[in-house]
């Protein structure tokens, strides 16, 4: 299926309650050494589904995140990487967890209550992906898979004009994926994500017109 990347305007169209979890986050295989049991399938707990339906959220941005997660944590919420200590859901550095909760909360997120609420993670990780994609989509000039590529790039290594940069990444001595390679992983989840969630909508319409 043909996804076009220019057109902004389709996506305010997006049926994105029918996208679930069980489908989002089987697409693709993980390429991030962060990455924790790649291949199995995790539930979003409910208690965390209101967020995904904030009306100021940009509807990409909740695919983003869900593309996101793929590459990062596999859905585990109470991920924790060894070598980075970045935590949760999409692997938040912990330094930026008390700035970043403060923006979105209006308070200071401790790492034992981050790590503990599906729900303070969405809206903090949806807060800052949103500030992000804003930005992208105005430097990129209503290029949407670029757009897509510099909020990855920045969310990887808070470097978005980084994205076509192939240097392989350390941390602390070990070896991860460029910032390429990573924003375009995530841009082909992203794609993957889109495709299966229209293909849903298609097969909901042929239901009802059978």
């Amino acid at each position: 299926m043909t996804f076009n990347l220019q057109a902004k305007g389709i996506f305010a169209r997006f049926h994105l309650s029918k996208i679930t979890s069980a489908i989002v986050l089987t697409i693709g295989i993980p390429i991030c050494a962060a990455t924790v049991a790649p291949g199995r399938t995790f539930a979003i707990p409910e208690t965390a589904a209101i967020f995904q339906t904030q009306s100021d959220i940009a509807p990409e941005v909740i695919l983003i995140r869900q593309a996101i997660i793929g590459q990062e944590s596999g859905a585990n919420f109470r991920a924790v990487n060894p070598h980075s200590g970045a935590l949760g859901y999409a692997q938040i550095m912990p330094e930026n967890l008390p700035r970043w909760s403060k923006e979105a909360l209006g308070y200071v997120v401790s790492r034992k209550e981050f790590l503990a609420r599906p729900d303070l993670q969405i809206a903090i990780v949806d807060y800052k992906l949103n500030q992000y994609w804003q930005r992208s989509f105005a430097a990129s000039n209503g290029n949407v898979a670029v757009a897509i590529q510099r909020v990855a790039a920045w969310w990887y290594s808070g470097r978005p004009e980084k994205y076509t940069s192939t240097t392989t990444q350390f941390y602390n001595g070990h070896r991860y994926p460029s910032i390429a390679s990573y924003s375009r992983a995530v841009l082909m989840r992203y794609q993957a994500i889109w495709d299966a969630q229209n293909a849903m909508r298609n097969a909901a319409v042929q239901n009802v017109g059978g």
